[in-house]
């Protein structure tokens, strides 16, 4: 019986270190074939098949995307601002942070918000932009949002997706 339970909990051990391989994959190859992807992680193609239809009905995997160039889809400037509440956000801050929130996910050119703890900022926002000139409409914009007291930017100069 005892050997039963450790063969047990070391198989559930390899499955979840498979079913991260899975996932690392796919974040990178999101139309690889069952197939392919079987032949990476080194498990039978019906397994993967089965584990992979887990995943999205758990929602562990929620869709796949397109990975974007997007210096040619136009919009080759990334930029971070980084976000301080004024004070009675901070007291009432759930529901006016999604308010906040709401209102930075309106503007186009933002593609991310964080709402971070730990340092000296509330939100860090990613936003792509067209071109440099276009930096600084972007940051008035969002000054202009009430609730905002502290806004600070960085232009991105290089990225890496893992």
């Amino acid at each position: 019986m005892y050997n039963k339970f450790i063969s047990l909990s070391i198989y559930i051990g390899i499955m979840k270190m498979k079913d991260q391989m899975i996932l690392k994959i796919l974040e990178k190859e999101g139309k690889l074939s069952t197939r392919k992807l079987a032949m990476k992680v080194g498990l039978p193609i019906s397994t993967v098949h089965r584990r992979v239809r887990q995943m999205e009905k758990e929602g562990v995997i929620k869709g796949y995307t397109a990975a974007i160039d997007h210096e040619k889809a136009g919009l080759p400037v990334s930029m971070l601002l980084f976000i301080n509440l004024a004070e009675s956000n901070k007291r009432e801050k759930r529901g006016n942070l999604d308010e906040i929130m709401t209102k930075l996910e309106r503007i186009g050119e933002v593609c991310e918000i964080m709402d971070v703890k730990g340092n000296e900022w509330d939100l860090i926002v990613k936003a792509r932009l067209s071109a440099l000139k276009d930096t600084t409409r972007l940051v008035e914009r969002i000054r202009e949002i009430e609730g905002i007291e502290e806004l600070s930017s960085t232009i991105v100069v290089g990225e890496k997706k893992l």
